[in-house]
């Protein structure tokens, strides 16, 4: 009874003590960033940049900026060895040329085929699970990834975006409609790696 009589008397009064404390370091350390970054206005002439003293390399003088999203989907694709992961670049480009998310197609190619790993037949390269129906081992058949990720592009597209349909939600109840009955757990699924992908 005495300790914890002890612990609560001696709790409240650290409590506020370290609170204080907190504060007045934050409070330093705000009032100094805005003195260092007052200070840092001045444009400085480039200057070249080594790894390290030991090492004597130049890491580089200059930022060359561009599309980073063919990178987060390689990466992606890569990191579950995908064999859709050298078309990165190739789904960027068909998102951008038919409007869709860039995500979207590997989100769906994961929840249907495990990103191609997982499908009905593997040299038809169908990772969308199109036209695949309940029952039967067989669906559309492509030529290629780049054809079935330039027609799955086009099909989203035209199917579902041109007719106002883009929230997943909607276009999980008709690409599968038993998952409505699920808590849609084909447009959860889809979500749940399109946010992973960012």
């Amino acid at each position: 009874m005495i300790r914890k009589f002890l612990l609560m008397s001696l709790w409240f009064p650290m409590t506020f003590v370290l609170l204080m404390l907190n504060l007045a370091l934050l409070q330093s350390l705000y009032q100094e960033g805005s003195r260092v970054q007052a200070a840092n206005t001045t444009v400085a002439s480039p200057k070249l940049v080594t790894a390290s003293a030991g090492t004597a390399k130049i890491l580089g003088s200059s930022i060359i900026a561009g599309d980073s999203r063919a990178l987060l989907l390689s990466s992606f694709l890569a990191g579950y060895a995908s064999p859709m992961a050298p078309y990165a670049e190739l789904i960027v480009q068909e998102a951008d040329t038919n409007g869709i998310d860039f995500r979207l197609v590997v989100a769906i190619a994961m929840c249907e085929s495990n990103l191609g790993k997982k499908m009905p037949k593997k040299d038809e390269f169908n990772a969308w699970g199109i036209a695949v129906y309940t029952g039967q081992n067989q669906g559309k058949a492509f030529d290629s990834w780049p054809h079935a990720i330039s027609w799955v592009s086009t099909y989203i597209k035209t199917k579902y975006y041109d007719r106002g349909i883009t929230s997943l939600t909607d276009i999980g109840a008709i690409w599968a409609p038993p998952s409505v009955e699920n808590g849609n757990s084909w447009s959860n699924c889809v979500g749940k790696f399109q946010s992973t992908i960012l």
